[in-house]
């Protein structure tokens, strides 16, 4: 926003937290319609009280909030300032104030500006990174996987989900896990089982997964098994290590090699971070002598606290002070498998962390409850670190998150803020069952959906399904199964914890309280101080 003088039109209420907002705006106005909140201005109002507050401030464009009611245009041809609306969160005013010259020519008299301006930030950040795309120099930082898919170091970083131990589990429950991370990830990991070698099946699986349309990669040790996944298409080989080393000879170059610091058939593991630093280094130059161009060196991101993330974060940092240019893979995984908290947060610091770092493959899966959609979560986590050095700023109002459960900010809600409210004490626990039925809801991670039992009173079972609350209602309300508005009302809750529950991997239990996981304080204050 240029010479542009804005007038911002909301209700009491906001009014103290938006003037405080746009204070250090010479060209921006703030005027409070006598109204509590924004959301019941409408053009009527707005027109009786617009001439004194243009008389005061000679606005260029006058805003609304978008969550005013009515059509602003007429108003234009009478005053002859545009009134249009602005956003619906008062907290993205500021951003929409900074991009107004870019998007005034596209806010509506009808519509709020939210999609808008969150269209024009997501539309800048894609062509920034196209362009990083387009401008890479392809070698030894950054390369290409046969299927075309780029990664190194001046790339974003790209998702790999894991598969695990495909060699033990049936077939079609790997194939069930590949397409559900596919939705996330840029390359899909099939794991081989350390105890049950089985290279037909490998292959198998690999060919499979090729038909989802992403990359594919192998997880295993063994020559045979990376053998057979070589040839039936993988891209990618977790991983050669000095043990396995002679199987290299047998890959074509032109597939990527993930060198690491161990030889775990001879049982070495080295603990010191620059001693494994320098194993991955020399192993990786020697693969580099032998015509491999297309490597990633993994260090290995080990658990927390034991056997030690900061030292495993130290290994990747002395290698990357002994080489800039070679791009990581990070096993994030180990991280959040070993770890009993909400796995986003997690998520979130190992992406800055490997950004940092220059890591270009993320390593995740999703084994265990705690993990559910650790995929999903660790793209957009990646992509929001990586935006950040981007842009260079810190990961906060880059106009994406990686919020799940919290949210950046709290939006002011159109109700009074006092204490006129009648607390309700808990009501009679007894139930009047519903003549048509009762209703059993459970929620299925691996399909992402939520399931809906309905058992009607002469035995007719129904059964429902979606990813959606109010699909399931408004099914339930056209097969007419509801005969009364308490079972109405219960059951709408039920299934909006229920989606709830299935948005964020939480354990779903009808008929109970929400229930959060959460370690109290087992020593409490004056075990601290008796500490002390």
């Amino acid at each position: 926003m240029r010479d542009l003088r804005v007038l911002l039109l909301t209700g009491r209420m906001a009014y103290d937290e938006l003037h405080k907002m746009v204070s250090n705006e010479s060209n921006v106005s703030v005027e409070a319609l006598p109204i509590s909140v924004a959301a019941f201005t409408t053009p009527k109002l707005v027109r009786r009280h617009l001439a004194g507050y243009i008389s005061k401030w000679n606005p260029d464009l006058v805003l609304v909030s978008g969550l005013a009611r009515g059509d602003y245009s007429s108003i234009h041809e009478e005053v002859g300032v545009p009134v249009l609306k602005g956003t619906k969160n008062l907290f993205s005013i500021p951003l929409l104030l900074e991009h107004l010259d870019e998007v005034k020519h596209s806010l509506s008299s009808t519509d709020a500006a939210d999609t808008i301006i969150q269209k024009r930030i997501l539309n800048d950040l894609r062509s920034r990174l196209k362009a990083l795309e387009r401008e890479a120099v392809f070698g030894v930082r950054n390369f290409r996987l046969d299927s075309g898919l780029s990664l190194g170091v001046d790339l974003p970083p790209r998702i790999m989900a894991e598969v695990v131990d495909v060699t033990t589990r049936p077939i079609d429950v790997s194939i069930a896990n590949a397409e559900k991370y596919s939705k996330w990830a840029d390359i899909i990991d099939i794991g081989a089982s350390i105890a049950t070698k089985d290279p037909e099946r490998i292959a198998e699986i690999t060919q499979e997964v090729r038909k989802l349309g992403v990359s594919v990669s192998i997880d295993s040790l063994d020559p045979k098994e990376i053998a057979a996944s070589v040839d039936a298409g993988a891209e990618m080989v977790l991983s050669i290590d000095t043990g396995n080393i002679e199987v290299a000879s047998r890959i074509p170059e032109d597939i990527a090699l993930v060198c690491l610091p161990t030889n775990v058939s001879a049982g070495e593991y080295p603990q010191n971070p620059l001693e494994r630093a320098q194993r991955c280094h020399r192993l990786c130059n020697e693969l580099k002598q032998n015509g491999h161009s297309k490597l990633l060196a993994d260090p290995i991101m080990e658990a927390a606290i034991q056997p030690g993330l900061l030292k495993s974060l130290v290994a990747f940092y002395h290698y990357r002070a002994i080489d800039p240019d070679t791009p990581f893979l990070a096993g994030f995984a180990n991280v959040t498998e070993f770890m009993d908290t909400d796995s986003l947060g997690v998520n979130a610091v190992l992406s800055c962390l490997g950004v940092e770092l220059g890591v270009s493959v993320f390593l995740t899966t999703e084994e265990r409850p705690s993990t559910i959609n650790c995929v999903r979560e660790l793209r957009s986590a990646a992509q929001l670190a990586f935006i950040s050095k981007v842009t260079d700023s810190p990961p906060k109002e880059l106009g994406i998150t990686a919020f799940a459960a919290k949210s950046s900010k709290h939006s002011l809600q159109p109700v009074l803020l006092d204490d006129s409210y009648e607390d309700t004490q808990k009501g009679s626990t007894e139930y009047t069952p519903d003549p048509k039925g009762c209703f059993r809801i459970g929620v299925d991670f691996s399909s992402n959906r939520i399931l809906c039992e309905h058992r009607g009173q002469k035995g007719k079972i129904q059964r429902l399904a979606s990813d959606k609350m109010h699909h399931l209602l408004r099914e339930i309300m056209k097969r007419d199964l509801v005969g009364s508005i308490e079972h109405a009302a219960y059951l709408g809750a039920e299934l909006a914890k229920a989606e709830i529950a299935l948005k964020l991997g939480h354990s779903y239990q009808q008929d109970e309280e929400w229930h959060v996981e959460s370690l109290t304080d087992i020593l409490g204050r004056s075990a601290v101080e008796d500490a002390e």
